[in-house]
């Protein structure tokens, strides 16, 4: 039984080195909506949504900050997931944008498709098709 207030999230922070030239690639590359962005020449900051406004993803760039792929071990301790209908002819997709394949997943379920690439920075994409049975 919940015993505390159900909180929403409202968004996920990634510490990255170029938060506007990254969030012009999700929005030009994913079809990913920039709904704020601020640069000056120490910090920046972009929060983008897949156009269903739930939950934003911010990029930022903050002084003594390290991105997380300069901080990282294994491309999957971070990523974002994607929902695919495709995810081979979509990662053919990314990959002609700049981004680099990395694996087909090697946990999943039955059923399923997932492919791991990172954008032009480093940072994790996964791209899933889920079987139809969750």
């Amino acid at each position: 039984m919940l015993t505390m207030k159900k909180y929403d999230i409202e968004h996920i922070g990634i510490a990255v080195e170029k938060p506007i030239e990254m969030a012009n690639w999700y929005r030009d590359t994913l079809g990913f909506n920039i709904k704020f962005s601020a640069e000056d020449e120490e910090k920046g900051v972009a929060f983008l949504t897949d156009g269903s406004d739930r939950v934003m993803l911010e990029l930022g760039k903050v002084p003594d900050v390290q991105p997380l792929t300069k901080v990282m071990s294994h491309h999957l301790q971070l990523h974002i997931a994607l929902k695919s209908d495709d995810p081979d002819k979509d990662a053919e997709f990314l990959v002609s944008k700049g981004a680099k394949f990395i694996e087909k997943c090697p946990v999943k379920r039955p059923g399923e498709n997932l492919i791991v690439l990172s954008d032009p920075w480093g940072n994790t994409i996964q791209l899933v098709k889920r079987s139809v049975k969750q």
